[in-house]
């Protein structure tokens, strides 16, 4: 089974519900030995899938970052241009943003 993005980031978000379900019930609940034993593991397995599931979340959007790095680095500036413009103005905006960031960071590296 393939999941995308969205996919996982439910799932994550359905785990973190989860988690403070289990901690709650952990914190309030009269459970016996059993319970609380059973709880408790699972309230760890939960914890040990939410990060490996977050780190793959986090592999997946930067090899897309360095996939749509590469394909940027190819485009002819004509290209690059017209793909910019298709973007709505608020999107066009944060690129502006991150540009200019990135140059001042430069420079500021150059100047050092």
């Amino acid at each position: 089974m393939k999941l995308s993005f969205k996919d996982i980031q439910f799932i994550i978000e359905a785990i973190e519900n989860l988690i403070k379900v289990y901690e709650s019930r952990l914190n309030n609940e009269n459970l016996d030995e059993d319970e609380l034993s059973n709880i408790g593991n699972d309230c760890m397995f939960l914890e040990t899938l939410h990060v490996d599931l977050s780190n793959h979340l986090k592999q997946v959007l930067a090899q897309k970052s360095n996939t749509v790095q590469s394909d940027l680095i190819n485009l002819s500036a004509q290209d690059l241009k017209q793909s910019v413009v298709q973007l709505p103005i608020s999107q066009r905006l944060v690129l502006v943003d991150a540009i200019t960031e990135s140059i001042r960071q430069e420079l500021s590296l150059s100047q050092k």
